[in-house]
């Protein structure tokens, strides 16, 4: 077991924040997911949504489901601090063992060098470890993903090299789960990107209809981002005799055409057709709506994705590193966006070739 302060430092380093506030936010996507637990104030846009019958509410959720979530994240903690790995690299069904297994009786043993945590003593982590109940629920979230994933893992289709499935990680259920949302809900990604949908359905008959005249600006202003969202992603850089473009450099082109967009708008000439323009446009509502809604759905798995494959090994085949980190749901979320981006595209350039 290497260093504590060290191994926090690395946390802190690939995460943003330290180690503990990272297995409370991996693990709380976990416990959300198995119980069914919707905080979400706004109903998806099909109206309000019926959750699972036995989905706890606000209440129970806080006076319960919180403390499970924290033995997780002490759970995740310690086992990542002593394999000297990242939390989210923890694997899932090793937690099984820590939270009600042979590893329990020493959770709340010696410090934990993570952020505020570092300060509890041993009779504060014994109190967070709790009793049998709070246990086997820990455990039966473990299970419920163990088996999930097992359930719907297999290779996808565009990896073609016949890859072997990699461990699951805490890090990586936890992106599945984001991205799929809960069973029988939508997804968070789903209503942004229906909104970003349906401005530009304002926006293309009034264009093809002629009750819509793009101006000179409209016009350049469209050419400008017609040009980014038509590049060939590139970035990060592949190794040699690797056919881009990768799915990690799908999702990290998402952020650029977001930043692309506000660097644009804040010209002088471009401002009205921007956040801070006029709210009647219909060319800066839909272009803002794909930008600002759609495309800001992925901004946190970009930014996880990219730490991620920077610390790549160099001899780990790009299709196995896919396969671990993009699962089903996030390549879902992924071909979801980058449909309403291209619907884009091909009106920018319909706007660009107007006289």
């Amino acid at each position: 077991m290497a260093d504590g302060q060290g191994w926090e430092r690395r946390n802190e380093h690939a995460y943003g924040m330290v180690a503990w506030r990272r297995a409370v936010m991996t693990c709380g996507a976990l416990v959300v997911w198995s119980t069914g637990y919707d905080n979400r104030a706004e109903p998806g846009p099909r109206g309000p949504r019926p959750g699972r019958p036995d989905a706890p509410g606000a209440a129970e959720f806080n006076s319960v489901w919180m403390r499970v979530v924290a033995l997780l994240a002490l759970a995740a903690s310690r086992a990542a601090r002593e394999a000297d790995v990242l939390v989210d690299d923890v694997e899932l069904p090793t937690l099984i063992g820590w939270v009600d297994g042979a590893h329990t009786a020493r959770l709340h043993q010696g410090p934990l060098e993570t952020g505020g945590a570092r300060e509890r003593t041993e009779a504060g982590w014994l109190e967070l470890v709790g009793d049998e109940r709070r246990q086997r629920l820990a455990r039966q979230v473990l299970a419920d993903h163990v088996a999930a994933h097992m359930a719907c893992e297999q290779e996808p289709e565009d990896t073609g090299e016949g890859t072997e499935p990699p461990p699951l990680t805490i890090g990586d259920r936890a992106r599945a789960v984001r991205a799929a949302g809960i069973p029988d809900l939508e997804p968070d990604w789903a209503g942004p990107v229906s909104r970003a949908r349906a401005r530009l359905e304002q926006l293309e008959p009034a264009l093809r209809g002629g009750l819509w005249t793009p101006t000179r600006g409209h016009r350049r202003f469209a050419e400008i981002l017609h040009r980014t969202l038509v590049a060939e992603p590139d970035f990060p850089s592949l190794p040699e005799g690797f056919p881009g473009p990768a799915w990690v450099q799908r999702v990290l082109r998402m952020p650029h055409i977001s930043s692309t967009y506000l660097a644009v708008t804040e010209l002088p000439e471009f401002v009205a057709y921007g956040p801070l323009g006029d709210a009647g446009d219909l060319l800066g509502n839909a272009v803002g709506s794909v930008a600002t809604d759609a495309l800001r759905t992925t901004e946190s798995m970009a930014v996880d994705l990219e730490k991620l494959w920077a610390a790549r090994p160099a001899d780990q085949p790009v299709a196995l590193w896919e396969r671990a980190h993009l699962p089903a749901p996030v390549r879902t979320q992924v071909l979801a966006v980058e449909k309403v981006v291209d619907e884009l595209s091909v009106i920018l350039s319909e706007v660009c070739r107007r006289p």
